[in-house]
This record gives C-alpha cells, sequence and structure tokens, in this order.
C-alpha cells in the first residue's frame, strides 16, 4: 500500500486531446448562447421600437391624405387635437406601453426637409446602437447610414413619404 503514489501523481487514463476538445468546444458553447441571448434581447427591444413606428406612421398618413398637409411638430405625450379624429393617440397608446426602450417620441414636419418620426433612446451607448440597427433592419434595408430610416446611434429617423 505505501509503495503506490497518491492519484494526483498518477497518469492521466484520458489523453490530454480528449481535455482541450471538451474544454474548446464547452467554451464555444458557451461563447454561442451569450451570443444570441444578447442578439434576441436587442431584437425584441428592437420590435417594440418598430411597432411604434409603424402604428404611428398610419394616422400621420391618412392625416396628409386629407388635410394635403402635413401636421405641425409635436411630441407624442401632448398630441394635437387636429390628429384626435384620426385616432393617433388610440393607436400609438398600447404599442408606446410595451415598447421596452425609453425615450422621447415626436414628429417633425420638415426634418432635414421631410417629414419624420424621430425617436430619442434615453440611454445612449452600444446596446441602443445595436438597437436602433435591429429597428433599421425591421423596417428598411439594414443600413444604418442609407434608406428611409435612419440612426446615428443617439436617435432613430424614420422619413414619412406620400404613398
Amino acid at each position: 500500500m505505501a509503495d503506490t503514489p497518491p492519484k494526483i501523481l498518477q497518469a492521466p487514463t484520458s489523453p490530454l486531446w480528449y481535455h482541450v476538445t471538451v474544454c474548446a468546444v464547452l467554451g464555444l458553447a458557451l461563447a454561442l448562447v451569450g451570443a444570441f441571448v444578447l442578439t434576441g434581447k436587442d431584437t425584441l427591444a428592437a420590435e417594440g421600437v418598430s411597432t411604434v413606428f409603424r402604428a404611428a406612421r398610419a394616422p400621420l398618413l391618412q392625416y396628409r391624405a386629407e388635410k394635403g398637409a402635413w401636421p405641425a411638430d409635436f411630441d407624442f405625450a401632448q398630441v394635437p387635437e387636429s390628429l384626435q379624429p384620426y385616432g393617433f393617440a388610440a393607436a400609438t397608446a398600447a404599442p408606446l406601453g410595451k415598447c421596452g426602450v425609453a425615450g422621447a417620441w415626436r414628429f417633425t414636419a420638415a426634418g432635414k426637409g421631410k417629414p419624420a418620426l424621430v425617436f430619442v433612446p434615453g440611454e445612449a451607448g452600444g446596446s441602443t446602437t445595436r438597437i436602433l440597427a435591429a429597428v433599421d433592419a425591421q423596417l428598411d434595408d439594414g443600413q444604418v447610414a442609407a434608406g428611409k430610416f435612419r440612426s446615428d446611434g443617439q436617435s432613430g429617423v424614420l422619413t414619412l413619404r406620400d404613398e
């Protein structure tokens, strides 16, 4: 009994490549799960923002079609009386309540020469940039610097056109 060395000093029963492979596969799986959780969270948040843009767009286009002009600039928190017959407040109330990204919403009739819906997130940073990029992919062409939805990382702007 005294001739057997302690277990820690004995030769391993499996080869080294096996342990390296198991650690590499587990590390890769953990990294993929982390990436999917991160992108999934941003995609869900972007869906809420996209829903608000879609809900606000229809009453504004209807207003433009009937009146021949865009409404004056306004904040979504204080919708003008002229938009009440078009159901703007009712159309945007539920999506705004479900939107998981805090921020300020407004309509501007002459944003860079064109009417636009503007969303300014409450917090700026990497997550906001990823969320706005995901919103662009859902509403437009996926390029934040071009198309009808543009973002600079600090705000998202959906340009409205007569249709």
